[in-house]
């Protein structure tokens, strides 16, 4: 004789069935505020489910971007930090004590170039006149490896920049 099977549920499943039985079937009401500024949002989303006398308050807050600045984000909120790029580094290979490696790089990058951020001069002063950021040669081996076809090679060239926008450019050698 075969025993009827069991369907596994989870504690959370039942705890939430458990909730959803017990309380009483009320029309959850929802309530929407907001109020805008020129530099933010202020929204307050209001919940009333089958709680009784308890409501759920969220209150976000979301500053205004001009859809111009986004394009600036856009290659560097997609890295996942799987460190492909840093373990395919030779600068990192050699020097892993005192370089950051692309994948750092590349998020630290992300929040240079925030258009939001008003701590601009203290990250990039954390980065200025120190091996953390110009052991880089510029070998690309990290954007060969990059499983999200990401550049972080042309980021860390970008933040050298910022760095130093007035360095002048070193012209093609001349060969003899």
């Amino acid at each position: 004789m075969t025993q009827p099977s069991r369907r596994y549920a989870s504690a959370l499943f039942n705890y939430r069935k458990i909730v959803k039985d017990a309380t009483h079937k009320v029309a959850a009401e929802r309530l929407y505020t907001t109020k805008d500024t020129e530099s933010a949002i202020v929204c307050l989303s209001s919940y009333r489910g089958g709680w009784g006398e308890w409501s759920l308050n969220r209150w976000y807050l979301k500053a205004k971007v001009h859809p111009t600045n986004r394009s600036r984000l856009e290659g560097l909120y997609q890295c996942v930090l799987c460190a492909s790029c840093t373990a395919s580094c030779p600068s990192y290979w050699w020097n892993r004590e005192v370089f950051l490696g692309p994948s750092v790089l590349l998020q630290s990058y992300r929040w240079i170039s925030e258009p939001l951020d008003t701590d601009l001069d203290n990250r990039l002063a954390l980065l200025e006149n120190s091996p953390k950021l110009n052991m880089c040669h510029n070998i690309m081996n990290c954007t060969i490896v990059c499983p999200k076809y990401l550049n972080p090679a042309y980021v860390i060239k970008q933040t050298k920049k910022e760095l130093h926008p007035t360095a002048p450019a070193v012209g093609r050698s001349i060969e003899a």
